[in-house]
């Protein structure tokens, strides 16, 4: 067992960015490693708050769905809750609003400008919660 994962990844990025990656002398060698490093730190981050941040979005997907014309797709995914909340089960439910609410914004922008502009911040606030912090 590992108890604190994304520490776990963060402590081995560290340690390739500042004691791996420098003390290679091959320039590809030491940018491959330098870009292991990047990813390890995003991968303890989305570790501590992947399902988090994707119900988040399902949540406000719900929302916005429900302004939009009803549907029977759009219908059950109101009602549709992950399997577990692994992050593969809230993935497929994240999956499906998605292309719902892709949908339904191409509708909007023609019938329902309101709509189509709190799609847009709905957007915005989606790329803020899942951007990464890195070094």
């Amino acid at each position: 067992m590992i108890p604190r994962p994304s520490q776990a990844l963060t402590d081995l990025a560290v340690r390739l960015a500042t004691n791996v990656a420098p003390n290679t002398t091959e320039t590809f060698y030491a940018a491959d490693a330098g870009l292991i490093a990047q990813l390890m730190f995003s991968l303890a981050q989305e570790y501590e708050r992947g399902v988090e941040t994707r119900m988040n979005d399902i949540d406000e997907m719900r929302t916005l769905l429900r302004r939009a014309p009803t549907s029977s797709a759009i219908d059950a995914f109101i009602e549709l809750r992950p399997a577990s909340l692994g992050l593969a089960d809230v993935n497929t439910v994240h999956d499906t609003g998605t292309r719902l609410l892709i949908e339904a914004h191409a509708w909007a922008e023609v019938h329902d400008e309101p709509l189509s502009l709190d799609i847009w911040r709905y957007l915005r606030r989606h790329c803020e919660r899942h951007k990464f912090e890195l070094p």
